[in-house]
């Protein structure tokens, strides 16, 4: 997988497998975003840039909150992809590779940090300006965007602990425990990972049988998390990721959940399913070293039962 040691690429090191099991490691940057910065990003227009990959579900919250909050003219798109020869690439004509020499997203964590010690995540948010990563959570990112844009709050503040804990749940319950299947090195890991998996998705599946969003008729940051993992769902996870037992497509309500969001103005143009099958097969040498892309699945996202 490779990562920076004391602000020096290592293609060879590899913190995130533990004895068989995949353990995502937390990023040692400062992550919060402040009121200057959330002023920023309302006036100056072109000095940050949101680096992000197509196939990441962790970049792709980022981005549908950039398009959601409208904020997509003051925030530049620097997209990273690719085949990972030292992590993620930051592809040619952007924002930042047009106009510097940097070529991996790696690069920008050097910068940042020159003694910067761990892995080169996206989505990152960088300003020009300072020449920094302002932060690589998505989470802040996501909330940083819901401030600065326009319309309702993602997080409104009646419902903070609430997202927050079911936010915490998807993730641990879903979005990350998918990877724990697919990287799996040990039969109990794997068969625990995917139980996981499947009673969160039991769990969401009965949360949305009577309502639009998970928290009624408005959509949070904690519907875009679980929409960016859903919408690669039959494409990667039960497929390269092994979590086979069921389909997206065999939940009633997610699968309308998803096709809902999916075909709000805008969130269709942000879903790349060949960028998606790429970055999974062909970026996941252990598990595929032939670098065999599966197919897409036969899936109708235009589908409008239960829509209307």
């Amino acid at each position: 997988m490779g990562m920076l040691i004391d602000g020096k690429w290592d293609n060879e090191a590899d913190r995130s497998m533990v004895s068989g099991t995949y353990r995502r490691e937390e990023s040692t940057l400062d992550t919060t975003i402040d009121q200057e910065i959330l002023h920023a990003l309302q006036h100056d227009v072109g000095r940050f840039i949101l680096v992000v990959s197509a196939s990441c579900p962790w970049s792709h919250g980022a981005v549908i909150a950039l398009v959601l909050k409208e904020l997509s003219e003051n925030v530049l798109i620097q997209w990273a992809g690719g085949l990972r020869v030292e992590g993620y690439g930051l592809l040619p004509d952007g924002p930042i590779t047009g106009s510097s020499n940097i070529q991996h997203a790696h690069q920008l964590y050097s910068v940042t940090d020159k003694n910067y010690t761990g892995r080169a995540t996206v989505p990152m948010l960088w300003d020009s300006k300072r020449q920094s990563i302002l932060s690589n959570s998505s989470a802040d990112i996501i909330l940083a965007f819901s401030h600065a844009g326009h319309g309702s709050e993602l997080r409104p503040e009646m419902l903070v602990s609430e997202i927050d804990a079911l936010t915490s749940d998807i993730f641990n319950g879903l979005s990350n425990a998918v990877y724990r299947a697919g990287k799996a090195e040990q039969q109990a890991e794997y068969d625990e990972a995917v139980d996981t998996v499947f009673a969160t998705m039991d769990y969401l599946e009965d949360r949305l049988m009577d309502q639009h969003f998970l928290f009624g008729s408005n959509l949070t940051i904690a519907d875009i998390r679980l929409f960016a993992t859903l919408v690669r769902f039959d494409t990667v996870y039960v497929t390269h990721f092994r979590c086979i037992r069921k389909r997206l497509v065999d939940y009633p309500a997610l699968w309308r959940f998803t096709r809902r969001i999916f075909q709000m103005p805008g969130i269709r143009e942000t879903v790349n399913f060949e960028e998606i099958r790429f970055g999974y097969y062909v970026n996941d040498g252990s598990h595929n070293p032939f670098a065999i892309i599966g197919q897409q699945p036969l899936i109708n996202w235009d589908n409008r039962d239960g829509l209307d």
